[in-house]
Parts: C-alpha cells; sequence; structure tokens
C-alpha cells in the first residue's frame, strides 16, 4: 500500500510553523485534510495504467462543538485577511476533493461488484467538473440526508460569491480596521461552513463507500502520521539547508 499526504495544517502567511498535533490529528485554521493513493487489492483488475486512488478523509469535528474563533488568528490586519480569504477557498477546494472521491470510488465499488474493468481513471473527470456540477453528481448518495444537500448548496453560494464577487463588492471595506474586522469574522465563518459540510458529508457519505473498498479510518491516520514524518524530517532539513545557503 502506497500513500502520498496531500496538505493538512495552517494556512502559510501568519509566520507561524504547523500546529501541533492534538489526539492524534492537527487543529488550528488549517483544514483536516489528508490525500492518500492506495492501490486498492481486487479480485481482478478494474483499472488500467492506474497506480493508486485518491482517498479523503477528516476526522468529524462538526457534532462536536462549533469551530471558536480562538482556531485562528484574531488579528484584522490586511495580512490576516488575505490569508483568511486564501484558507476559505482551500477549504471548498477540500470539499471539491472529497466530493470527487465519492464519486470515483463509487465507480471502483461497482465496477468490482459487476465483474466489470475499468478503461480510464475514474478520478479524471471528477477533477474536470466544477463544485456545481459534482453537487448534482452525488445527488444520488446525498438525497437521503437533507442536512447534507442543504449545506452543500450553501457551500456552492459561497464558494462561487467568494471566487467572483468578494473583492469586487468589498473591497472598500478593507480600509478601516472595524469594517476588516467584519470581513475576517464572514470569512471565518465560510470557513467553518466548508469544514461541517466536508466532515458531514464525509461521515454520512464518503466513509461507507471508503469502507466498501476495505479502506478504514486507522488505515488513513496510521498513513498520514507516517507520512507526515517523513514530510517533516524532509522539508525541515531543507529549509535548514536554505537558509545556511543563500542563492
Amino acid at each position: 500500500m502506497s500513500a502520498s499526504r496531500h496538505v493538512r495544517g495552517r494556512a502559510l502567511g501568519y509566520g507561524q510553523a504547523p500546529p501541533p498535533l492534538r489526539g492524534g490529528r492537527l487543529t488550528g485554521i488549517g483544514s483536516q485534510v489528508i490525500k492518500i493513493h492506495y492501490e486498492l487489492a481486487r479480485p481482478t483488475s478494474t483499472l488500467d495504467d492506474t497506480d493508486g486512488q485518491n482517498v479523503v478523509r477528516h476526522e468529524p469535528t462538526w457534532r462536536e462543538e462549533p469551530e471558536s474563533d480562538d482556531e485562528y488568528d484574531n488579528g484584522t490586519d490586511h495580512k490576516t485577511l488575505y490569508a483568511l480569504f486564501g484558507l476559505a477557498i482551500y477549504k471548498a477546494n477540500v470539499l471539491e476533493h472529497s466530493l470527487v472521491n465519492a464519486l470515483a470510488l463509487t465507480k471502483l465499488v461497482t465496477a468490482r461488484e459487476q465483474g466489470e474493468q475499468l478503461t480510464r481513471d475514474p478520478w479524471a473527470q471528477g477533477f474536470k467538473d466544477m463544485m456545481g456540477k459534482l453537487i448534482k453528481r452525488v445527488e444520488a448518495h446525498t438525497s437521503a440526508y437533507p442536512e447534507v444537500g442543504n449545506d452543500l448548496t450553501r457551500s456552492l453560494k459561497r464558494r462561487n460569491d467568494l471566487v467572483h464577487n468578494f473583492w469586487r463588492d468589498r473591497i472598500q471595506e478593507t480600509i478601516t480596521d472595524a469594517s476588516r474586522a467584519k470581513l475576517c469574522a464572514d470569512l471565518k465563518a465560510d470557513c467553518r461552513l466548508f469544514t461541517q459540510t466536508d466532515e458531514r458529508f464525509s461521515e454520512w457519505v464518503l466513509n461507507p463507500i471508503m469502507a466498501k473498498v476495505g479502506v478504514t479510518p486507522e488505515d488513513v491516520e496510521a498513513q498520514y502520521l507516517k507520512e507526515r514524518r517523513e514530510a517533516m524530517a524532509r522539508y525541515e532539513t531543507e529549509a535548514f539547508t536554505a537558509e545556511e545557503n543563500p542563492t
């Protein structure tokens, strides 16, 4: 079983180090996301010319308590505003990735159950689609969970507003401290929405699909911890070398 991590940590730009592990997972303003490439064990080949598949899992926190402002930078300067905007877009992208994972894994499960062979990577089409189309494609999975469907609709609206309208409509609010504070608060609310939607979708839709192909939460967490250690060792060494030998 091979794997490679995607991203899980703080939004860069605050000049802070990644947060420590607490309770077996990263906490802080960063989204809790793991991207794993799994070579799925199967009786017959269901995918040609593809070494691995992408699986994302998130620890469910939406059921426990709302994400507090203490988890975010409390500043309201321009640097913090831009970092929070980037974090919101990042979390929206993580949600899109979860939607793609559910669709792709469903294709793998169906092919396995019907004894069919897939000739194309089931992730390829998903990564070409925008969030709106992905949400329509997962309706077969979410129709039984109205809360998930409602969250996805709200997330799509907020994602589109951030991408297409946010700076044009609200640029004047970046001028004063009070108006920037409101922008920061709104972006934190967007981050919470995307996180809640992603974790609710993962808990009720994605994780059960993952279970059908034999991927357990323990598998994902163990692989993440292993690759986090490897990444920390690799990049900390590179950072030290770069400081010692500036170009």
